[in-house]
């Protein structure tokens, strides 16, 4: 694993991603997934799809990135520390710790 790629709480990113914009929430579940339930302000980029959208991001921001648990996240991660993006985050139990932390979000929760 990168030394560019930390984990951090959904606690963590949900400060990090509302107290300063620059910071990037970066969702990379598929279309079917986000469109049932997500984060609002998050950048939306389906890890199937990564490899040309990426570009998308900002390198010279940090990236906190989620999926439905974090093995995808992961994936993300280790893609973006290999293309130059050097403050990476993973969210820890992903979209599912996000909801059982009763954090803000828009659909179904039984969709995850």
């Amino acid at each position: 694993m990168s030394e560019k790629i930390k984990h951090c709480s959904v606690k963590d990113a949900r400060q990090a991603v509302y107290l300063d914009p620059k910071n990037q929430f970066l969702d990379v579940r598929e279309k079917e997934e986000f469109d049932k339930i997500r984060i609002p302000n998050t950048i939306w980029i389906p890890l199937s799809k990564f490899e040309i959208e990426y570009l998308k991001l900002d390198k010279n921001f940090p990236v906190y990135i989620m999926c439905k648990v974090g093995q995808r996240s992961q994936i993300a991660a280790e893609f973006l520390a290999s293309n130059g993006f050097n403050d990476l985050y993973v969210v820890d139990g992903g979209l599912k710790a996000w909801i059982e932390a009763a954090y803000a979000f828009v659909g179904d929760k039984n969709a995850i």
